[in-house]
């Protein structure tokens, strides 16, 4: 029964109920007990006093036979009301008047008289009473001094049947609110437990494969937190499993377009297909193949670098500036082959900024040669550098095609390719944006794109910038 939550919340708070209830009882039975006794004590305690006044009256002042007679209807009417048998002792231990057929008193009653104090006591009053007594006596006093003893007798079971109708009643309402808290306790645990065996049955389909499993989430509470939290998490690994999916397809046909060239170009040297004139030509497209199987290899070990716990970059102040005057030199062939026009503005002209200078130059680096690539024929590349916010801004603009929305929207994913850059750049992975933003995120930088159209042309200027910190 504690194998699942509802079940060891339901028996947990029963049992511990139960425990609470049955404390309770036996702790108000003793209580009930005690203060009955007292309540009886007290009550005899008044009668006591009338019964001396009577006693003195009847029997000391006045000795004849009608007092006696009316003396002893006098204590029967007190012993029927109090419940209890009445017994008069003088000093010398004789029964000098009884509504039961006592014959003697015990040593206690003496000492009542000898003390002058009431004493409570519980026997079978010398072994006259078959159950036992409870036994209260009085000191008789004539002038102040104690002539003998007004006992009165009680049975026990009687008593303890007072208690009974008590306790029965008080039972009674337990067992009654038992039921209620049941029924509570047994809803509460099925509303705890219930969406939680959600959440387990949930978690099982998702381990089977199936991520688009959902928790109904029905309160605010910790466990609507828990279902929300789950939900969210779920989410995240369906979207990491797609990514995960296109990630595997995108690489293997990103090494299969090359090795296949390869592996075809080989072939056709070996059976002769490619004549001999020709095999330069076809060894250099191989070469060509190899570098970029080379590149995109050590794109993704890079990229997989960044993402684990243990890349670390080294930050130290450097001049942005420079460092685009460096990347730029870097890339002199392939901007003199393109015939781009390059037009740089920096403000101000020195610009300390903290980073990782070398992964910064990687993502300069970078945004150039995209900016070169997708560059339409006699238009500029724009550079520029700005401080603003207490942040230093570095944008590259170059003027191209159109990009749709959806298309700015992924951009920086891995191995995402626009249909424009697909014609444009026929040797690209598509990781190369990608990285830049991984190496940004490293910095707590950020990096956005935007892609307008231009204001005297239908041409279109994309431009990306991202921030570094000044010192």
């Amino acid at each position: 029964m504690f194998k699942s939550i509802f079940g060891r919340m339901f028996w947990t708070y029963a049992i511990i109920l139960v425990i609470l209830f049955s404390t309770l009882a036996v702790s108000l039975s003793a209580l009930f007990s005690q203060f009955n006794e007292r309540k009886q004590i007290e009550m005899l305690s008044s009668v006591a006093n009338t019964v001396e006044e009577w006693t003195v009256t009847l029997q000391v002042e006045q000795q004849d036979s009608v007092s006696a007679r009316a003396y002893a209807n006098f204590l029967r009417s007190w012993s029927k009301f109090t419940e209890s048998d009445i017994v008069i002792v003088n000093r010398d231990g004789e029964i000098f008047e009884s509504t039961a057929r006592v014959i003697s008193v015990p040593d206690r009653v003496m000492d009542s008289i000898t003390n002058d104090k009431t004493v409570v006591f519980k026997s079978d009053f010398n072994d006259f009473y078959q159950n036992r007594v409870l036994s209260v006596s009085y000191p008789l006093h004539y002038k102040n001094t104690p002539i003998g003893a007004i006992v009165f007798n009680k049975s026990l079971p009687e008593l303890r049947h007072d208690v009974l109708e008590l306790f029965f009643i008080f039972v009674m309402a337990s067992l009654l609110s038992l039921l209620v808290s049941f029924v509570i306790i047994y809803i509460q645990a099925k509303k705890i437990s219930r969406p939680i065996a959600g959440i387990n049955r949930a978690a099982q389909n998702i381990a089977k494969g199936d991520f688009s499993e959902r928790v109904a989430v029905t309160t605010h509470d910790e466990i609507g937190q828990l279902a929300s939290t789950f939900n969210f998490m779920a989410s995240s690994i369906e979207k990491a499993d797609a990514s995960r999916q296109r990630f595997i397809s995108d690489v293997s046909h990103e090494l299969r377009t090359p090795m296949t060239s390869i592996t075809g170009f080989i072939e056709g040297m070996l059976d002769g297909t490619i004549r001999d004139e020709e095999r330069d030509d076809y060894l250099k497209i191989v070469r060509d193949e190899s570098i970029r199987l080379t590149k995109l290899v050590n794109d993704m070990l890079e990229m997989s670098k960044m993402q684990s716990e243990e890349f670390k970059i080294n930050i130290s102040p450097f001049d942005i500036n420079d460092l685009i005057c460096s990347s730029l030199i870097s890339l002199e062939k392939k901007i003199d082959e393109s015939n781009a026009d390059i037009d740089v503005d920096f403000r101000p002209e020195h610009l300390i900024t903290l980073g990782d200078k070398d992964q910064i130059k990687r993502v300069m680096i970078n945004l150039i040669d995209n900016a070169i690539k997708f560059s339409l024929p006699d238009t500029q590349i724009m550079i520029r550098t700005a401080i603003a916010n207490g942040k230093a801004y570095i944008s590259v603009s170059n003027v191209g095609e159109k990009i749709d929305t959806n298309d700015l929207k992924h951009i920086f994913d891995r191995f995402y390719k626009t249909d424009a850059s697909r014609e444009r750049d026929r040797t690209g992975a598509g990781l190369g944006l990608s990285l830049v933003q991984n190496i940004l995120r490293l910095h707590n930088q950020s990096i956005t794109v935007k892609n307008e159209k231009s204001p005297d042309s239908d041409t279109y200027i994309t431009t990306f910038e991202f921030t570094l910190e000044v010192k």
